[in-house]
């Protein structure tokens, strides 16, 4: 198929505007951009792709649409998302076969058990590894920084608790199939593990 990546983008883009722009307006999370998770999203898949052999066009597609639900709001997410994307298949003729493939890739990526289904298509394992590499390590920490600082309430031992609390959660968790997935995920453990570390000596915690 001759697929058109950027019209894809744009269109998931334009659906989730007014969903960021609320965001900003109300939440603490201001700074998160559902989009650019989505383009952060498409970047893993790339990175980790080459792992399993997988048909990249449903991969990639499943991944520009995964979260465009969240334009209908925060409940059923996937589903929503798998009904925008037919939508837009519909109206741009793509092939029953292929449409099929990403719908279902879609509706199922929130379900962290399929990592170890082996049931689980290629790019369904691959897109669930992608969606959790996002947002954890460094950019967790950044995550973390910025939520605890918007409320306006902030020291740094309330930021080490903050980060120790929520990115440090990828220390006791091992979600990844591939080989670059759990290398991937393996660096960012050692990166935030260290943070940790680094901050507790500083600030002379439970010396």
């Amino acid at each position: 198929m001759n697929l058109d990546y950027d019209l894809m983008l744009q269109y998931v883009k334009e659906a989730l505007l007014e969903n960021d722009l609320e965001r900003q307006q109300k939440s603490k999370h201001s700074f998160r951009s559902r989009y650019q998770h989505t383009l952060r999203v498409l970047g893993w898949c790339k990175r980790i792709e080459d792992d399993l052999a997988c048909n990249k066009e449903v991969l990639y597609t499943s991944a520009i649409f995964h979260d465009v639900g969240y334009s209908k709001g925060q409940d059923n997410h996937a589903i929503e998302s798998g009904k925008i994307f037919l939508d837009f298949a519909n109206k741009n003729n793509f092939d029953k076969d292929f449409t099929d493939k990403v719908f279902n890739t879609i509706i199922r990526h929130s379900n962290k058990n399929l990592l170890k289904d082996p049931n689980s298509s290629n790019e369904l394992i691959i897109l669930l590894e992608a969606d959790l590499l996002d947002e954890e390590g460094a950019l967790g920490i950044a995550w973390d920084l910025m939520a605890r600082g918007a409320k306006h309430s902030i020291s740094y031992n309330e930021a080490f608790e903050e980060i120790e609390t929520h990115s440090g959660h990828i220390l006791v968790q091992d979600y990844m199939v591939t080989k670059k997935a759990k290398e991937y995920w393996s660096f960012k453990q050692k990166f935030v593990k260290e943070f940790l570390d680094n901050l507790k000596y500083d600030l002379f915690i439970e010396e």
